[in-house]
C-alpha cells in the first residue's frame, strides 16, 4: 500500500512521519513538498520519497498522486479557496484512483458551515472517494506556538474566545491515531470526534497553566479588534488575524460534541491532560520578561 502524507513537516505531520515509519515497513511512504529540497532535512526520508506538491498548483497534483493508495489531506492555513484547489484535487484523486483520504478536520465542522473544513468535508462526501474526517479539538501545541509569547513574556493568555468552551488535545496523540487509521482502517467513510480533555474555557486554561507553571497567568479575553490590532502589530496578516477571531468567537460546539471518548478508546489509554502538557512543558513556557506586562483594560 502506497501513502502520501501533506503537511508533513507540521505539528501534526512530523509525528504522523514518525508513527507511521515506526508502525510499519510493509507499506511505502511518501511525503509532499513545495519545494523538495528543503524538506529532506526536515524529516527522515529518502529521495524518491518526496513529491513535489503544491495546493495553488493544480498541475503538480498527477504526478504527486501516481499510484497512491491512501491520501492524508491537511488544509493550509492559509488555503479557502475550495473550489479553486481543493475540488480540483479531489477530481485528481479521482483520477488517481485513490481508495481513501484522511482530512484532518475541525471539531463540529458540520455545525459550523462558514468554514473551510466544512466545505472540504462537503466536497470529500460528493467525489465518490472513501474519506474519514478526524474532527479534531483544538490543539495543545498552540501553547508552545502563537500563543507562546504572551505565556512566556505576559503571563497572560490572549486570544479572543469570549467564554466560549473548548477541547484540547495533544498533537502528538492525533498524529499516532492517524498514524494507526493510515495504516489499518478500512476502505470505509468514517467521521471520528477527537478529543483530549474536558471542555473548559480559556479561565479555566488559564488556572490550569498557573496550577502547572507555578506562576500566575492570567485571560485576558480581548475584543476582537484589539486581537487583530496586536496580531498585525507582531506582523500577522489581517486575514489570519481575522480567521483566528472567527475561529475562536463564533465556533460552535454543541454539547453533545464537547467531550467524547473516541480518542481514549482508539489510543487504548487516557489521552493527555492540559494540565499535564503544560508540567511536561514548563521549560518553554517559562518566564522572560524582556517586555512589559501589559496594562490592558478592554473588556467584552
Amino acid at each position: 500500500m502506497n501513502i502520501l502524507v501533506t503537511g508533513a513537516t507540521g505539528t501534526v505531520g512530523e509525528p504522523l512521519v514518525r508513527f507511521l515509519q515506526r508502525a510499519s515497513s510493509e507499506h511505502r511512504f511518501f511525503f509532499t513538498a513545495r519545494r523538495p529540497a528543503i524538506i529532506r532535512h526536515k524529516i527522515d526520508a529518502k529521495t524518491w520519497q518526496i513529491r513535489q506538491f503544491d495546493f495553488e498548483d493544480i498541475y503538480s497534483f498527477k504526478s504527486a498522486l501516481k499510484e497512491i493508495d491512501r491520501l492524508f489531506l491537511l488544509r493550509p492555513p492559509n488555503l479557502t479557496d475550495v473550489k479553486g484547489y481543493i475540488l480540483p484535487l479531489l477530481k485528481a484523486a479521482k483520477e488517481a484512483e485513490v481508495k481513501l483520504i484522511v482530512f484532518l478536520s475541525i471539531q463540529s465542522a458540520d455545525k459550523n458551515k462558514w468554514t473551510p473544513h466544512y466545505k472540504i468535508e462537503k466536497a470529500l462526501k460528493e467525489s465518490g472517494i472513501n474519506y474519514i474526517f478526524l474532527r479534531s479539538g483544538f490543539f495543545m501545541q498552540n501553547f508552545l506556538q502563537e500563543i507562546r509569547e504572551d505565556i512566556t513574556k505576559r503571563d497572560e493568555v490572549f486570544v479572543p474566545a469570549g467564554s466560549n468552551r473548548f477541547s484540547f488535545i495533544d498533537a502528538e496523540e492525533l498524529a499516532e491515531v492517524t498514524a494507526d487509521l493510515l495504516l489499518n482502517a478500512p476502505e470505509a467513510s468514517q467521521i471520528y470526534t477527537l478529543t483530549g480533555t474536558s471542555p473548559m474555557d480559556y479561565y479555566r486554561v488559564a488556572t490550569v497553566a498557573s496550577e502547572a507553571l507555578g506562576r500566575p497567568i492570567r485571560y485576558t479575553n480581548p475584543n476582537p479588534f484589539w486581537f487583530i490590532f496586536r496580531k498585525m502589530m507582531r506582523g500577522r496578516s489581517l486575514m489570519f488575524a481575522f480567521i483566528q477571531v472567527v475561529l475562536y468567537r463564533f465556533n460552535r460546539v454543541p454539547p453533545a460534541d464537547q467531550y467524547r471518548h473516541t480518542l481514549q478508546r482508539l489510543l487504548n489509554r487516557p489521552p493527555k491532560s492540559l494540565s499535564a502538557f503544560f508540567i511536561e512543558h514548563q521549560e518553554e513556557l517559562s518566564a522572560q520578561k524582556t517586555i512589559a506586562p501589559t496594562t490592558d483594560k478592554t473588556r467584552d
